[in-house]
């Protein structure tokens, strides 16, 4: 059973990322905040997932102190940001049995200027890792402090022994730090790569963006996309941990943790001719140690998976809803010389609405907003960008992304896939050229416009929703039956000829067959089951 816990995100000045569980009430919640340089101590409570409540996708691992109950958890406000918390943030401690330790991690850091701070700071990196991080996860962000106000982020990378479940870093664990190979040719970025390769031996050379790379069959897969219904009713209270830019689909049998990469979406559209290209992040599910995972949301897109099998292709769950439910998708890799971190972005929006940021002074907030949809995993764009709705206090706005290659060393084409992330400068434009007007955004009615307005004139459906891609590009739709029989009280002689009987009539006609069978449970009273699917 799990065991999870609300709280309210606090701030200390400890230079760790370690939280800390303390019980405040509403006589001394403020002297409890405002004592910001109290010793924080107590005993360990054990490993926790720290989830926010608005976006489950929004998360981090930490070791907590303290005790039962507690209403604030106190974290470190560098390691709160990069992590995409905020002070005074609702959320939701999941309690995890990590019990597995760490041999090998392999860090990357996020800019030039923390190449530059950990080639003169080695000693101090070697001597106080383990006194300010014991629990990491893949892909999560952490700072690490040099002295108070001085730090350095990394992100985890690679972990041995491969898991997708937090582990626990020792004494024995060796600390690898990743050099840059991403077009890196000017003197002083070989000099700093040479200068960090001496931090530590063995230093992996694969490329920073290595870790966003995932190796599908050569033979390039075919998804079958579910609806959401069907998805809600496998995976039910964890819908709202689907991520809006990812695709999910089985794994492999031979691999024991969850893969997570990059990929190319080739998709036709409702009565289209024309082939769209999407670019998602793809999760690959485990069917292996489903019973020691504690992720749940993987063990039960695992059992869907599982029991929807088809015989050419994979059903997968599309976590933005774009995609056509019961479309053919074909599922492509993207290699990491395809793939390029942005330095800048430009942020393209309305005349009107960059007036309206610009007379309020609201360009921190939607520069915060936007790097918000960052953490976790970068936002991933084309050369034709994307647009995002971002929301402003109360206000939701629409603004298209596209990147700028200013900065850049690697080779751009249109196919490459630009990576924005938290540390990329955002350029605010309005939109000039008729050809980038944004679409329009359907604005969600609020209860009382919603009593007022009457309710629209209801037309016939010409098809439901759940058509079984029976409405579908007839170059992608597959209609297959499968059939089982169950006969209870015949003979074997009798059940070969009864079998023998329905092909034939399967075979010429299904409705014919069906009808047959209904006659024969009511006049002979035998008991007949038929399953249907593909």
């Amino acid at each position: 059973m799990n065991q999870s816990y609300p709280a309210f995100v606090s701030f200390h000045s400890l230079s760790n990322c370690f939280g800390y569980a303390k019980l405040l009430t509403a006589i001394n919640a403020t002297n409890d905040l405002s004592s910001v340089n109290e010793k924080f101590n107590g005993p360990p409570l054990g490993s926790f997932r720290m989830r926010s409540c608005e976006n489950p996708n929004i998360f981090c691992d930490l070791q907590l102190f303290g005790q039962l109950p507690f209403t604030n958890v106190f974290v470190n406000s560098v390691f709160a940001e990069v992590s995409g918390f905020q002070e005074r943030q609702e959320v939701i401690l999941e309690k995890t049995k990590s019990k597995t330790y760490c041999s090998y991690i392999e860090v990357a850091p996020r800019t030039d200027n923390d190449y530059s701070v950990i080639a003169q700071s080695q000693a101090s990196i070697e001597n106080e890792f383990l006194n300010q991080i014991r629990l990491v996860s893949q892909n999560m962000i952490i700072p690490h402090f040099l002295s108070p106000g001085v730090y350095v982020q990394f992100r985890i990378l690679n972990i041995v022994p491969a898991t997708s479940n937090p582990v626990i870093l020792t004494n024995e664990t060796e600390l690898h730090v990743q050099t840059v190979t991403e077009g890196s040719q000017s003197d002083e970025k070989s000099l700093m790569a040479k200068k960090v390769s001496n931090i530590v031996q063995d230093l992996s050379t694969h490329g920073f963006l290595s870790n966003y790379v995932i190796n599908l069959e050569k033979i390039p897969m075919i998804g079958r996309v579910l609806p959401r219904k069907i998805v809600e009713s496998w995976i039910k209270t964890d819908m709202d941990k689907i991520d809006k830019n990812t695709i999910y689909i089985a794994g492999k049998d031979t691999c024991p943790y969850p893969e997570h990469g990059i990929i190319e979406i080739k998709s036709y559209g409702r009565s289209e001719l024309q082939e769209h290209t999407h670019l998602f992040y793809l999760h690959r599910t485990t069917f292996s140690n489903l019973k020691k995972n504690d992720d749940v949301l993987n063990n039960s897109l695992a059992h869907m998976f599982d029991s929807l099998q088809l015989a050419n292709r994979q059903h997968c769950v599309d976590g933005s809803g774009n995609l056509e439910p019961y479309g053919n998708v074909k599922i492509l890799g993207v290699p990491e010389n395809r793939i390029c971190t942005l330095r800048y972005c430009e942020v393209m929006m309305e005349k009107e609405t960059l007036l309206w940021i610009e007379e309020f002074e609201m360009k921190n907030i939607l520069t915060k907003a936007v790097q918000a949809e960052c953490h976790g995993n970068p936002i991933l764009l084309s050369v034709e960008g994307k647009e995002l709705d971002v929301a402003l206090d109360d206000k939701i706005i629409r603004v298209k992304i596209l990147p700028n290659i200013k900065g850049l060393v690697k080779r751009v084409t249109e196919s490459t896939c630009f990576l924005l992330e938290v540390t990329t400068e955002l350029i605010y434009k309005k939109i000039t050229d008729s050809k980038q007007k944004l679409s329009t955004r359907r604005r969600r009615l609020d209860e009382s416009e919603s009593l007022e307005t009457s309710p629209p004139t209801q037309k016939p459906e010409i098809s439901n929703v759940e058509n079984f891609g029976l409405v579908q590009n007839e170059d992608f739709v597959q209609i297959g039956f499968v059939f089982f029989f169950l006969f209870c009280y015949s003979s074997p002689e009798t059940k070969l000829n009864y079998l023998h009987w329905c092909f034939v009539l399967l075979f010429r006609s299904h409705s014919k067959m069906l009808s047959e069978l209904d006659k024969v449970c009511r006049d002979a009273r035998q008991h007949v089951l038929v399953l249907g699917g593909n």
